[in-house]
């Protein structure tokens, strides 16, 4: 094992990536609310370095609004295919608005326009809503 986790966690992806059929990248993550109350979803993990690992959501998720409440957070990433698991746990910040809109910038115009038309967590009365 290296002595450094980012550096042994970036080997281990690496070597899910070559083999894993799924998104290598998909990880379970968990907040919990005020009351302590649980609450657990996929996400993609974007990036990764020493200051920790990275994912987008929109600000008035539940995810969001747990954070705010109470900003520590667990994750797991399941890889089949090389019969390994990493859990990960600890305090959640936001990135910068430069990185954010960065990413933001880096999406197809049409997962962009999902964004803005969509209301994250909250029940879409239709598709036909979405669209229009």
């Amino acid at each position: 094992m290296n002595a450094d986790p980012f550096e042994e966690f970036a080997a281990w992806f690496g070597a899910a990536r070559t083999r894993e059929t799924a998104e290598v990248d998909a990880v379970a993550l968990a907040s919990a609310d005020a009351n302590g109350r649980p609450s657990v979803r996929m996400v993609l993990m974007r990036a990764f370095d020493e200051r920790g690992f990275v994912f987008y959501t929109n600000l008035g998720s539940r995810k969001c609004h747990d954070f705010t409440e109470n900003p520590y957070a667990a994750m797991c990433f399941h890889w089949k295919s090389v019969a390994r698991q990493v859990r990960i746990d600890g305090f959640v910040e936001r990135v910068s608005l430069a990185e954010a809109d960065a990413y933001f910038a880096s999406r197809p115009r049409e997962s962009q326009l999902g964004a803005w038309a969509s209301k994250q967590s909250q029940r879409l009365e239709s598709r036909t809503v979405l669209e229009q």
